[in-house]
């Protein structure tokens, strides 16, 4: 391997300079098809405001683009997003977890207190994590597939032949989402959200469409103190070890490999201090919660972008959307129909139980990773479950060295 690309760069090297064209403009639209699903689906489902939301991401991608010049990635927080959307939490809840999520990575960044963070949450229990989102993940999906959409009749009668709108939305579901994941795998839960908005349509109309400047509020609502406290258990503890894995180091070494001393300014550190800050800053909002990401910026640099224009073209389009547009989008995502959410959740939860593939199995790996799925199953909180495999794996491992 070149060896730029694996040793740490130099801090004196000149930053980037931006670039703007197609290549970057195509690239910057990469990963939109992980985002958006999500942030949609917690404007549809958990009533997230989408000024708020489209705005909040705006900001953290230009000050990425503005710190870093390259195509570092915005998304939003995986575990804090499925978890809300598959609890049912309140958009107050949501908001809590961006504070708790600036105030760890901030306070990681500031005190460096990093490394003792990645020590308690080994690889194991990060699996059982992902083990126990994918179930809280295909029970909700289970919920929304098995209710009625608003707005639709109870069944649709053929030939006399009765048939539930939400068990025919649903397998509509399934076939566009298939032929979509054959056609175009990086897009696919985007083109489901496209095909369920295109079916709510034609079955309703067309929604008012309107564009009038909307900025949101400053402070909005803030979460009560049993929310806070609901946002770090159920939301926030789970997402760090997740975030210090993806977010931090994982994108760190990947900016690396592909920029070599142009990544001089990706340090882990500084990473923990611009997410910690995106997260102030969307609290503030009242946004939707935000992390960098390895994938991300894998999809951003796969589909041409080599610089900061990437991310700086597209904050200004997230800012345009949220302060121009956001009422329009709310009508459209009204209509979207709750089973078409469903069948894009269970595909997530199965994709998250299939990350337990990479895991080294032994006993104590096993074990580990069965007490967070088993705890989540009999509490409904990742947190606990989470807490005691790891009490469990470094017990175990003291135990062995006893012996």
């Amino acid at each position: 391997m070149n060896q730029n690309l694996t040793t740490q760069p130099s801090e004196a090297m000149p930053l980037p300079a931006f670039r703007f064209s197609f290549g970057e403009l195509s690239g910057a639209l990469a990963d939109l098809g992980v985002m958006l699903p999500l942030v949609f689906t917690l404007i549809a489902y958990n009533g997230m405001d989408a000024g708020a939301a489209f705005v909040g991401i705006g900001l953290a991608y230009l000050l990425t683009a503005l710190v870093y010049r390259l195509p570092l990635p915005v998304q939003p927080l995986k575990s804090v997003s499925a978890l809300a959307i598959a609890l049912g939490l309140p958009p107050t809840v949501i908001v809590a977890a961006a504070f708790w999520n600036a105030v760890f990575f901030l306070g990681m960044g500031t005190f460096k207190l990093d490394r003792w963070f990645q020590r308690l949450f080994t690889e194991p229990v990060v699996r059982g994590i992902q083990l126990g989102l994918a179930y809280l993940l295909l029970r909700s999906a289970w919920g929304l597939i098995s209710r009625t959409p608003s707005g639709w009749s109870s069944s649709l009668s053929i030939m006399n032949i009765t048939l539930a709108w939400n068990w025919l939305l649903s397998l509509a579901a399934i076939l566009a989402l298939s032929l979509l994941l054959a056609w175009k795998r990086d897009y696919a839960c985007l083109g489901l959200f496209g095909f369920g908005v295109s079916l709510a349509t034609l079955h309703f109309g067309f929604p008012p469409l309107s564009l009038h400047f909307s900025p949101p509020d400053f402070l909005p609502t803030l979460p009560k103190a049993n929310e806070f406290w609901q946002a770090l258990l159920w939301l926030a503890l789970p997402q760090v070890p997740l975030s210090l894995g993806n977010s931090i180091y994982a994108t760190a070494d990947v900016a690396r490999q592909y920029f070599g001393e142009r990544a001089a300014r990706v340090s882990e550190r500084r990473l923990m201090l611009s997410m910690g800050l995106n997260d102030a800053f969307i609290f503030l909002l009242g946004g939707v919660p935000v992390c960098h990401g390895c994938g991300g910026l894998t999809a951003h640099v796969r589909l041409g972008a080599r610089t900061g224009g990437a991310p700086l073209m597209l904050g200004m389009a997230f800012l345009g959307l949220g302060l121009f547009a956001a009422e329009t989008l709310t009508h459209l995502l009204a209509y979207l129909p709750f089973p078409i959410l469903g069948i894009l959740l269970a595909y997530v939860g199965l994709q998250h139980a299939l990350l337990a593939r990479n895991s080294r199995w032994n006993w104590r790996n096993g074990v580990t990773m069965l007490t967070v799925l088993v705890l989540t199953i009999s509490t409904n909180n990742l947190a606990f479950g989470f807490l005691s495999a790891a009490f469990i794996y470094h017990g175990w491992g003291r135990l062995t060295i006893k012996a």
